[in-house]
C-alpha cells in the first residue's frame, strides 16, 4: 500500500464502517418487509458486501498502519464507533 498516507487510511476505515452501518440499516428495513426466504437472501448478500468492503479497505489500511487497530478499538470502546 505504498503512497497511502495515514490520514487517507483513516478516511478509508471510516468509509468502510459507514458503508457497513448503512447496509445494516437497510437490512433492518428489509426484515420488516420481506418474507423470511427473501430476507435471508438479502442478508447473505449484505454480509458478503460488508465483508468485501472490510477486506478491500479496512484490512489493507491496518496492514499499512498497524497502529490504527488500537486507535480504532479505543474509539469504538469510547464512542461506540470510529469517529
Amino acid at each position: 500500500m505504498s503512497g497511502i498516507s495515514k490520514d487517507l487510511a483513516r478516511h478509508l476505515v471510516r468509509a468502510a464502517f459507514r458503508s457497513g452501518r448503512e447496509l445494516e440499516e437497510g437490512l433492518a428495513l428489509l426484515k420488516t418487509t420481506c418474507e423470511p426466504d427473501e430476507y435471508r437472501d438479502y442478508a447473505i448478500g449484505i454480509a458478503a458486501a460488508i465483508d468485501g468492503i472490510h477486506a478491500a479497505l479496512l484490512s489493507k489500511a491496518i496492514a499499512a498502519y498497524p497502529e490504527l487497530e488500537g486507535e480504532i478499538e479505543t474509539e469504538i470502546e469510547k464512542y461506540g464507533r470510529y469517529l
